[in-house]
C-alpha cells in the first residue's frame, strides 16, 4: 500500500452470491457469473461516486470484499449502491442463460481495518464476513422474489440507515446474527421487494411537515438501463437548494430548472432518474405531472394540474377555487415554507407552466419541454439545460445493455453501424436493439439491413402501437405544432444536401429574403427541430434530417420540391463562381451560362471570398454530387471549375473528383470549350501530383479539343500543360522545345498570366540545364508580366519557383536570392491561394541559403515552416524531403 502500514477506518462492503457452487454452474458459468458480479460492484461504487479500481479488494472464497475509502459520505454511499446494484443485476440476468444469473448477498459494517505485510485484517472485517454468511440473511433473500438482500450492522443502521430516508428505514428489519463465534443482531432489507413499512425505528431528526397526512411521492417509474448524462446529472445536483438545518438560512428564491431538447432525445427520461435518485431531500413530497405538451391526446391545462396537486396535498375538491389565479395563489401558499420537488414533465410552453410555480425559496422546479422556455429563462431566472444526443460511448453503453454484453460483443461492428444509423438519438437506439433483443432469430446485422435505407428508416422505427415509442409520431408531434411558414421551411431543409446551411442557403431554399427566413431559423431551433451551430449556421440530426425530406416527399409537389432545389443550386453556383473569380481573377476563365439568384450573396473581396468558399466546402461538394446525379448540367460544370480553391486546402484529390464529374457533364452535352478548360485544369493537378499518365491523357486530349475548335488560347494552355509535365519528369530539353512553341502563341492573350507562366517555365528549365544567366533572363521577364497582371500569388511563385532567387543562388550571389525570398514570403502571405507554392517553396530556397551562409538556426526555423506549409497543402512527399534535409543539416560528418 503506498500509504504504509497501520489502520484506517473504511465502509466495509462484503458481496457473496447465493449458490455459487450449484453443480448445474459449469467452470464457464462460474467465470460469467465472476465476471458479473464485479461489473455490478464496478457500476454500483460508480453510482455513489467511487472508483471501484481504487478500492483495495480481495477475493475471499465465493466472496469479495472491498473498501470504501474513509472520507467517502456513507449515507450517499448507501443511498446511491442500492439502486444501482437491483438495476444491474436486472441487466445481467436479463442477458445471461440461467445458470450465469445472479442473486446477491451484501453486508455492510464500517470500523477500523489494519494494514501490514501480508494485506488486511481487523475484527470489522470479520463481522462484515459474518453479517453476509447470516442465516437469517441467506433465508431472507430465498423467500424473495428479488435479486438482492442486505445486511448492515447494529451500529451503521444506528449511524447511517436511520437517518437516510432514501432507503426508507421502515422497510429494514432487525435480524439475529450466530456465525461461529460471532453472536449480535443486524438489519435486513430487500432493495427490490421491500418488507412493507413498520414503525420507524427511532426519529429520524427534523419533524417532517404534515405528518398527519400522507407525502405525496407521485413520482411514476424510471428506467433501469439509464445510461450516462453524468455532467447533466452533476448540473442538477449542483441546483438542489441547501437544506436549512445544515445552512442555517433558506435559500433566497425557488429554484427553476428547465430540461429542453429535441422530441425523443430523453429529458423525461433524464429528469425522472435524476428526481427519484434525489427526492429523499424534499421532505414534503414530489409533485408530478405530465402536461402532455407534445403527445397524444389533449393538453393538460394549467387549472387541471393544479387542481391534481391540490388533491394530492390534502385539499379537498370542493375547497378548490375555480378562479386560476386563486388556484395558483392556493398553491403558493401550501408550499410556502415547504421543501417539494415538483417535476412538469413535457410542458408546451413557458405560459402552461408558469401558474404551477412555487412562490418561495425551498421548493425545486424542474420543467421538460422541447420548447426551449426561453420566457422563464427571461422572466423567471430558469436555469436551462439543453440535452443534446449521446456521445458515441453513452450510445453503446445504452444498446450494449438492451442486447447484453455477449450478444453486443458478437456483432460490435453491426452495434456500432446501428449507434449510426440511429443517429445517437436514445429513443431510436431503443427501438432498434429492442427490436433486436425482442426478435432472438434477428441479428443486430439484419436491424442493421433494415435502417440502412434513409427511405425507410423512419418506418421501421415506428413499427409500433404505442405512439411515444414510434420515433415518427413522436416527431409527429412536433412538427404538428409549427405554424404553415416554419412547417414549409422544415420540409424545405429536409431537401438540403450538405450537413449544415447558412441562413442565405436556408433563404434560397425557402425562396424567402435572407431578413425573412432568420426568424424562422429560429423558431425551427427554440422548438429543438433543428440546432443552432457556430458561424450562424443551422443543422439536423440525421432522423430529424430524413424525417423532414419524408414530409417534403409526402406534402410537397414535385415541382414545389423542384423549384426549391434549383433555387438553392443557383445560389451555390453563383456565389462559388464569384468567389472563386475572387480568387483566380488573372486566371482564364471558363466561359459557362450561370443565373443569378433572387437574393445575391455580396462577397466584396478576396478574404470574403476564401471565407465562404471554407465555410461552404462541404456543401459545395454535396451540391456538386447532387448536380451531377440529377444531370443538372448547368450547375455541374461551372461547379467542377469552382472547386479550384480545393488545392490550396490540401485537397487535391478532392479537385480531381470534382473536375472528373465536371469533365464527365461537360461530354455529356457535347460542350469541347468547357470540356478542354476542365481537362487541362486537372492535367496541371495531376502533374504536381506525379500521375503522368493521367496528366499526359488530359493534356493530350485538351490541344486536341482546341485544335478542333481553331482556339489558339486552349492550344497555348494544352503546350504549356505538356512543357510543365516533360519539366516535372526531367526532361528539360523537351520541355524546352514544347514551351518554346508555346511562348510566341502566348503574347496578347488575356492579362498576360498565360506567358508569365511560360516564361517562368522556360526559366526552370534552362536553370536545371546549367544555364543561370539564360533562366534568369526568362524568370526576369515573367516576374515583369506577372506584376502588369496584377497577380501577386504569381509574382511570388516568379520570385522563387521560376528560378529567379534560384538562379541568383547559382550565380553566387545568395544575398540576392535571401532578399527575394523574403519579398516572395511577404507576397505569400498576402494571399490564402497556392501557399505551397508562394510561402513553403521561398521558405525552403531561403533555408538553403542561410545554412550556406552559416545562419544555421535561422535556416532550421525556415525548413520547418516550410514541411509544416507542405503538409498542410498536402504536399507529404516535399515535406518529408525538407525534413530529410534538416536532419542531414544538423547531423555533424
Amino acid at each position: 500500500m503506498s500509504e504504509g502500514w497501520g489502520s484506517r477506518h473504511h465502509l466495509i462492503v462484503v458481496a457473496d452470491v447465493e449458490g455459487f457452487g450449484d453443480r448445474r454452474r459449469t467452470g464457464l458459468h462460474q467465470r460469467a457469473v465472476r465476471d458479473g458480479l464485479y461489473g455490478v460492484m464496478e457500476a454500483a461504487f460508480a453510482a455513489a461516486g467511487i472508483a471501484w479500481t481504487e478500492c483495495y479488494r480481495e477475493d475471499r472464497g465465493d466472496a469479495v470484499f472491498a473498501l470504501v475509502p474513509g472520507e467517502a459520505d456513507k449515507a450517499r454511499f448507501v443511498e446511491a449502491a442500492l439502486p444501482a446494484l437491483v438495476t444491474r443485476l436486472r441487466v445481467h440476468n436479463d442477458t445471461h442463460p440461467e445458470p450465469q444469473r445472479i442473486r446477491l448477498r451484501i453486508a455492510f459494517h464500517a470500523g477500523e481495518v489494519g494494514y501490514d505485510e501480508h494485506g488486511v485484517t481487523s475484527s470489522s472485517l470479520t463481522l462484515a464476513f459474518r453479517l453476509c454468511d447470516a442465516a437469517s440473511l441467506k433465508s431472507a433473500l430465498a423467500a424473495s422474489p428479488g435479486v438482492l438482500a442486505v445486511i448492515v450492522s447494529d451500529w451503521l443502521f444506528d449511524d447511517v440507515v436511520r437517518h437516510t430516508p432514501a432507503v426508507a428505514p421502515s422497510t429494514w428489519r432487525q435480524v439475529p446474527v450466530e456465525v461461529k463465534e460471532t453472536a449480535t443482531t443486524g438489519w435486513v432489507t430487500l432493495p427490490d421487494h421491500p418488507y412493507p413499512p413498520g414503525p420507524a425505528p427511532a426519529s429520524t431528526g427534523r419533524p417532517r411537515a404534515g405528518s398527519d397526512r400522507m407525502v405525496p411521492r407521485q413520482l411514476p417509474g424510471s428506467v433501469r438501463d439509464f445510461t450516462g448524462r453524468a455532467a447533466h446529472l452533476a448540473a442538477l445536483d449542483a441546483l438542489i437548494p441547501p437544506d436549512p438545518d445544515q445552512y442555517g438560512e433558506r435559500p433566497r428564491s425557488v429554484v427553476i430548472t428547465a430540461v429542453d431538447g429535441a422530441g425523443g432525445i430523453g429529458k423525461t427520461t433524464l429528469a425522472l432518474h435524476w428526481a427519484h435518485r434525489i427526492q429523499h431531500r424534499f421532505p414534503d413530497g414530489t409533485l408530478y405531472v405530465d402536461l402532455r405538451g407534445y403527445g397524444p391526446g389533449t393538453p393538460v391545462t394549467s387549472g387541471e394540474a393544479l387542481s391534481g396537486f391540490m388533491r394530492a396535498l390534502g385539499v379537498t375538491a370542493g375547497a378548490i377555487p375555480a378562479d386560476l389565479d386563486a388556484q395558483a395563489a392556493l398553491l403558493r401558499s401550501m408550499l410556502a415554507g415547504k421543501r417539494t420537488l415538483i417535476v412538469l414533465d413535457n410542458a408546451s410552453s413557458a405560459e402552461q407552466a408558469r401558474p404551477l410555480l412555487p412562490g418561495t425559496a425551498g421548493c425545486m422546479v424542474v420543467i421538460t419541454s422541447r420548447d426551449s422556455l426561453t420566457g422563464l429563462v427571461v422572466t423567471d431566472a430558469a436555469h436551462r439545460l439543453t440535452l443534446d444526443l449521446l456521445t458515441t460511448p453513452e450510445a453503446l453503453d445504452l444498446v450494449i445493455g438492451i442486447l447484453g454484453v455477449e450478444r453486443a460483443a458478437a456483432e460490435l461492428a453491426a452495434v456500432r453501424q446501428l449507434v449510426r444509423l440511429c443517429a445517437r438519438l436514445p429513443l431510436a437506439l431503443r427501438v432498434a436493439a429492442g427490436r433486436a433483443a425482442a426478435h432472438p432469430h434477428l441479428t443486430v446485422a439484419d436491424v442493421v439491413a433494415e435502417l440502412a435505407d434513409d427511405r425507410t428508416r423512419l418506418d421501421v422505427l415506428s413499427e409500433f402501437g404505442d405512439e411515444r415509442a414510434a420515433v415518427r409520431a413522436v416527431f409527429d408531434w412536433s412538427y404538428r405544432r409549427l405554424p404553415p411558414d416554419q412547417a414549409r421551411l422544415f420540409r424545405r431543409l429536409g431537401l438540403h444536401p450538405g450537413p449544415d446551411l447558412s441562413v442565405p442557403a436556408a433563404a434560397a431554399l425557402a425562396e424567402l429574403p435572407p431578413a425573412d427566413t432568420r426568424p424562422l431559423l429560429v423558431a425551427l431551433a427554440g422548438a429543438h427541430l433543428i440546432e443552432p451551430v457556430a458561424g450562424g449556421r443551422y443543422r439536423f440530426h440525421d432522423l430529424l434530417r430524413a424525417y423532414a425530406a419524408d414530409l417534403a416527399r409526402r406534402h410537397d409537389a414535385d415541382e414545389d420540391r423542384d423549384r426549391a432545389l434549383e433555387s438553392m443550386l443557383t445560389f451555390y453556383t453563383h456565389t462559388a463562381r464569384i468567389a472563386d473569380h475572387h480568387l483566380y481573377h488573372v486566371f482564364p476563365e471558363m466561359p459557362a451560362v450561370v443565373a443569378e439568384p433572387d437574393h445575391p450573396h455580396p462577397i466584396a473581396d478576396l478574404d470574403e471570398a476564401w471565407a465562404w468558399l471554407i465555410s461552404e466546402r462541404t456543401n459545395i461538394l454535396a451540391g456538386l454530387q447532387y448536380a451531377a446525379k440529377h444531370r443538372l448540367d448547368h450547375h455541374t460544370i461551372p461547379l467542377a471549375q469552382a472547386c479550384r480553391f480545393l488545392c490550396s486546402t490540401g485537397s487535391a484529390h478532392e479537385w480531381i473528383d470534382a473536375h472528373g464529374v465536371g469533365i464527365a457533364a461537360a461530354k455529356r452535352i457535347g460542350n469541347r470549350t468547357q470540356e478542354a478548360h476542365l481537362l487541362l485544369s486537372r492535367g496541371e493537378t495531376t502533374s504536381k501530383l506525379g500521375w503522368w499518365d493521367q496528366s499526359y491523357a488530359d493534356f493530350d486530349r485538351a490541344v486536341t479539343l482546341a485544335r478542333q475548335l481553331d482556339d489558339t488560347r486552349l492550344q497555348v494552355f494544352g503546350l504549356n500543360g505538356h512543357g510543365l509535365l516533360s519539366l516535372r519528369q526531367g526532361q528539360f530539353e523537351e520541355a524546352v522545345r514544347l514551351l518554346e512553341l508555346a511562348l510566341p502563341l502566348s503574347k496578347g492573350i488575356d492579362t498576360g498570366r498565360i506567358e508569365a507562366v511560360i516564361e517562368g517555365s522556360l526559366s526552370t528549365a534552362h536553370l536545371s540545364l546549367g544555364d543561370s544567366q539564360l533562366a534568369l533572363e526568362h524568370a526576369e521577364r515573367g516576374l515583369y508580366l506577372r506584376r502588369q497582371a496584377g497577380d501577386p500569388a504569381g509574382e511570388a511563385f516568379a520570385l522563387t519557383h521560376m528560378d529567379m532567387a534560384r538562379a541568383w543562388r547559382r550565380l553566387g550571389d545568395p544575398e540576392t536570392a535571401i532578399a527575394l525570398c523574403r519579398d516572395a514570403i511577404a507576397l505569400g502571405h498576402s494571399t490564402p491561394v497556392n501557399r505551397s507554392t508562394t510561402i513553403a517553396d521561398p521558405l525552403e530556397v531561403l533555408a538553403s541559403c542561410l545554412h550556406e551562409l552559416g545562419h544555421t538556426s535561422e535556416a532550421v526555423t525556415c525548413w520547418k515552416e516550410a514541411a509544416a506549409v507542405y503538409d498542410e497543402n498536402g504536399r507529404t512527399s516535399e515535406a518529408t524531403e525538407i525534413r530529410q534535409r534538416l536532419h542531414d543539416a544538423l547531423t555533424p560528418f
